[in-house]
Parts: structure tokens; sequence; C-alpha cells
């Protein structure tokens, strides 16, 4: 048998097509950077170059290097450098450098650039652990940028922000706390940890396929759209319509279902900021596990809006004890904290009838074994009844 043989110009031709396409599916990701603006790619020339830094007089060096693409995927890109930066004349600037003693002497003088924009969250700081420990000069205690960067900010969850730093202690939750790991899941840390705060549940929807949050993208917004279009008395969801809309999220789901989960959360997210000490956070399992808890008194549902933030739309809270929400809540549930009255009383009747067995057993038993005793008295000799009517006759 002969071997097939191709002319060597036309795999030739073929590599190179391949090739062309290759560079071609590369060129077609588009660049995040290529979105900033012009100001901003200006600064970006210098300072978008690795290894920038500036020495500083105790022989460190402060890294003045900042990722394009990262400043471009960030909260800050909308505002620009020029928004933070507003004493530097890109005409005159590097011009006269300031001088900066130290790294951390220019993140705590920093912070007053954020104060500009997010003077409510240093009113919910200044009172907080870290505010102390930073009066204390202490190094240790986080300012804005050791929390939530400087330029990649990005929302992050309060858990990532916490873990960042305290990732050992989370150990220590299992000495003490039953079920840690499923706590930790499920509560967000300042919600035990700010106990001045007001807690709700956050029922957030969850792809069990790919095993995490389902995240609404910027050009297919309908999340708030559908609750809206479910909420009939535009006063919340209520059991049945939480119900419908969950049923509607999965209409032609083939992968896995979209389910929800809960997770006890602050009310207003910017409140994360007035953590306490150790020695104040909530440890009480009361102040969850029983019957009108506050937590449970204020219930909504989310996802994850596309710049990482939750897009919460509010819900009635007898969606957490209500029949119709068996199967929409099936993976939450708060021992004491959510309870269905009906399957309250259904457990009863089961518990009823679960002892009526023996109780009865025994009954019928004490019945009977009486009728034999009452019945072989009557039959004995001297005995009343039949046997002595006989007798006499």
């Amino acid at each position: 048998m002969s071997r097939a043989t191709f002319p060597g110009g036309l795999i030739a031709s073929v590599a190179s097509l391949l090739l062309f396409l290759s560079f071609g599916l590369m060129a077609a990701e588009p660049d995040p950077a290529a979105a900033l603006s012009d100001a901003d790619k200006q600064c970006l020339g210098c300072h978008g170059s690795e290894g920038m830094t500036k020495d500083l007089p105790n022989g460190a060096k402060l890294s003045l290097h900042i990722a394009a693409p990262a400043f471009a995927k960030s909260v800050h890109k909308a505002i620009g450098c020029a928004a933070c930066h507003a004493g530097i004349d890109p005409s005159k600037h590097p011009g006269v450098q300031r001088e900066i003693k130290d790294s951390r002497e220019y993140s705590i003088a920093m912070t007053a650039v954020c104060r500009q924009c997010h003077d409510e969250a240093f009113k919910h700081y200044e009172g907080s652990k870290h505010a102390n420990l930073q009066r204390q000069g202490r190094n240790v205690a986080p300012v804005c940028t050791d929390c939530h960067g400087s330029h990649a900010v990005t929302p992050k969850t309060a858990y990532k922000t916490c873990v960042g730093c305290h990732a050992a202690d989370m150990n220590g939750h299992q000495q003490w706390l039953p079920n840690a790991p499923l706590h930790l899941e499920a509560v967000s840390c300042a919600a035990c940890h700010a106990p001045t705060v007001q807690r709700m549940v956050d029922l957030r929807f969850y792809d069990s396929a790919a095993k995490k949050w389902i995240v609404e993208t910027e050009d297919n917004v309908q999340f708030e759209k559908l609750a809206k279009s479910m909420d009939a008395d535009n006063n919340g969801l209520d059991a049945r319509e939480l119900r419908d809309l969950v049923r509607h999220v999965n209409d032609g789901e083939i992968a896995g279902p979209k389910t929800l989960r809960g997770r006890i959360e602050l009310r207003a997210d910017i409140e994360a900021h007035r953590l306490a000490e150790k020695s104040q956070a909530l440890r009480a399992c009361d102040n969850c596990h029983r019957g009108g808890a506050e937590p449970f008194q204020n219930v909504a549902v989310s996802v994850v809006a596309s710049d990482g933030r939750p897009l919460r739309y509010n819900a009635h809270k007898e969606v957490l004890s209500s029949l119709l929400s068996v199967e929409t809540l099936r993976t939450f549930y708060a021992i004491g904290g959510t309870r269905t009255e009906l399957l309250d009383v259904l457990l009863i009747l089961a518990l009823i009838g679960g002892l009526s067995v023996p109780i009865g057993h025994q009954m019928m038993k004490r019945i009977v074994q009486s009728r034999e005793k009452a019945s072989a008295a009557a039959g004995s000799p001297g005995g009343s009844g039949t046997g002595a009517d006989n007798k006499n006759t």
C-alpha cells in the first residue's frame, strides 16, 4: 500500500493559515486599557513601566508602577488619575518631587484623598478597632489601601478582605463555634464583629453546576427587571412570587439548577467599617438561633452585579417560614431562626402519632389482661357469676 503524500507548498500554506488564525483570535480579545482616557494613558506612559520606583530615605523603594489592565478594570477607572492626584500638573511633572518618609506615612496621608469621596465610610471607620489601632501608631492597623487596594480597586466580599490579614484567626473559631466552617460560609465577618449594625438575610442566586454565584454582565442586565415583573404589588417578593422567580430563572436549564443560598450580611455594606474590639463580637447563639431574631426581619434576593457589588431586591420576611419556600430555600435553614409553622404542626402530629402506637399498645394490653383476670376470677370456685348460679341449681 502506498503512503499518501502532500505537496510541501500545501503544508506551508495550511501552517500559515493556522498561524494567522491564532494571531487573529489573540487580537480579538479586547484590551481593557484601550478604553482609558487619553489623559490616563499619558500617565501610564511612564507609570505603566514595570520596576518604576522611588527611593525613600530609609533605604526602601516605593513602587510607582501601575498595571494598566488592572486600573482599567477598577471602580476608579471612571474618574481617572487626576481625580485622586489633583495636585499634579502633567506639563511640569515630575518636577520637584515631594518628600516621602516611608511607604506607611504615604499610605496614611493618602487616606485624606479617599475621604473626599468616601466621607460616610470614614464616619463608620473612625470608631472602629482599626482606627483606634492607627491612632495608637500601630503599623499593623489597616488604612484604606490595605483592604481595598490603590489602583486596582474592585468590590470584594468582606470575607476575602478580612482573610487577607486574618487567615490564621479563622482556625480559632473551631475551638468554640459549633460547625465553624458552615458559619464562616453563611455569615459575613462583620455580621458578628460589628455588633451595633443591622443585619439581614441575603438570598443570593447560585449556579450549582458551575459552583459559583450568578453574575450579571454589563450587556445583559436582567435581574432587577425580572424581579419587578414578579412583584405584583410592588412591595417586595412574597413566597409565591419568589418561587415563580426561581422557576423563571431556571426555565430551560439543563446544566444544573440555579438555587438560592442564604447568607447573613449587613443591611448597609458600608457599615462593615464599624468593626469593634474582639471582646465585643457577638458570640451568643440566640442572636440568630431563636424565633424573631433580628437578622431574619429583613430579607432580600440578589445576584452579583457586573462590578462585583450585590444587586438586591427586597422580599417579605415571611418567605423564610412559608411552606411555599420549602423547595425554593432548601439550602438555607437556621435552627430556631427560620421555621415553617405548618411543618411544626406536622412534626407535632407525627410525634403524637408515633407515641400513640406504644402507648395504645400498652393500654390495650392492660385492658385485655384486666378482662382476663376478671374472667378467671368469675370462673373459679367460690367466684361470682354463672358458675355459682349453676351450683345452686
